[in-house]
């Protein structure tokens, strides 16, 4: 029965550790799509709403990506845009990106350009920063839980 009860502890710790080390992996993931997404709007700067529903059918997003792709969506068909259920943006991020798709098609092609060029170039850095934390931080938070959940288990025997 101790035995069950050390490899159950064990198992719930690996399990929050995995669950924050995702977090990691999902901003790095979601920076990316989204900087992706914006390029496809600097390639084609005069879009149409139904070129985007189309181009946005076609993407299979992961989490949080899907819910900033369905407020997109929504934000086409009804004109409002709430993007506070996107966990892995800071306020800044949120509000900079939102004046971003509002103003889309409001103004000439030059000045949407430079628009999205200064946008992508925060998005690079905050991607290398992602991904920095990434590869740096899940391995590393994944041995300690290991050794934290070892060192539990010891003293529990």
């Amino acid at each position: 029965m101790k035995w069950l009860l050390i490899i159950v502890l064990i198992s719930i710790i690996m399990l929050i550790a995995h669950s924050v080390s995702e977090q990691y992996k999902d901003k790095y993931d979601f920076i990316l799509n989204l900087k992706l997404f914006l390029q496809q709007f600097k390639i084609n700067v005069a879009f149409r709403k139904e070129k985007i529903n189309e181009f946005i059918s076609k993407i299979k997003p992961k989490r949080q990506f899907s819910l900033f792709l369905s407020e997109y969506q929504n934000y086409l068909a009804t004109g409002n845009i709430n993007l506070d259920s996107i966990k892995l943006l800071d306020e800044e991020d949120k509000e900079e990106l939102m004046n971003i798709i509002t103003n889309l098609g409001k103004f000439d092609a030059q000045n949407e350009i430079s628009q999205l060029d200064n946008f992508l170039a925060s998005l690079e850095f905050k991607l290398s920063k992602a991904k920095e934390d990434k590869l740096k931080l899940c391995p590393m938070i994944l041995k300690l839980s290991l050794l934290f959940a070892i060192g539990l288990a010891i003293l529990l025997i």
